[in-house]
């Protein structure tokens, strides 16, 4: 079969829009930090109020106490999925020292993963991707958990695709 150019051209065309379509049915969900269903202490929520520093009206925290609390108390968030499958877990977050600088999230009554761990202090910034949940149709459980002290989270996203990654605020999806 001899190609012309102008079949070429609509394969290259075909081809190059691929990457997009994936993006574009890479299926995202976003929650705040600061509205768990419920919360056991000292996990609090921090509502100063709207801020250009984070998204919403605040975010959760586990008060730095040099660790004395570490491990105690969680946030429950109740979470709607569409689509079921498997997701990439992400965290935005602001460590206050290296003494407290990771969380560990339970899906579903999963074993926790752990997220952080990196050096990143004093900002919010991103941790995750590499940590995959399975989600189900209908009502999700996710617990945040107190694994070290000096944490805050601003919002948690889930996305499909290992190759997208958060940046900034994400726009709200529950």
């Amino acid at each position: 079969m001899k190609w012309n150019r102008k079949c070429v051209g609509v394969v290259v065309a075909v081809l190059g829009l691929l990457p997009c379509a994936a993006w574009a049915s890479n299926n995202k969900i976003c929650f705040e930090g600061e509205s768990p269903a419920a919360l056991v202490s000292p996990l609090k929520k921090v509502l100063p109020g709207y801020s250009p520093q984070y998204s919403g009206r605040g975010y959760l925290e586990i008060p730095w106490d040099r660790n004395k609390t570490k491990g105690l108390g969680d946030a429950t968030y109740r979470v709607k999925v569409d689509k079921p499958g498997l997701y990439y877990l992400w965290a935005r977050t602001f460590w206050q020292n290296g003494c407290g600088n990771s969380i560990a999230v339970a899906v579903n009554g999963s074993a926790p993963v752990v997220l952080g761990e990196d050096g990143t202090y004093d900002h919010w910034h991103w941790v995750g991707g590499t940590a995959r949940v399975q989600l189900n149709a209908g009502v999700n459980i996710f617990v945040i958990k107190n694994r070290e002290t000096g944490v805050r989270v601003d919002q948690v996203f889930l996305c499909e695709s290992g190759d997208y990654i958060p940046t900034g605020i994400r726009k709200v999806t529950q």
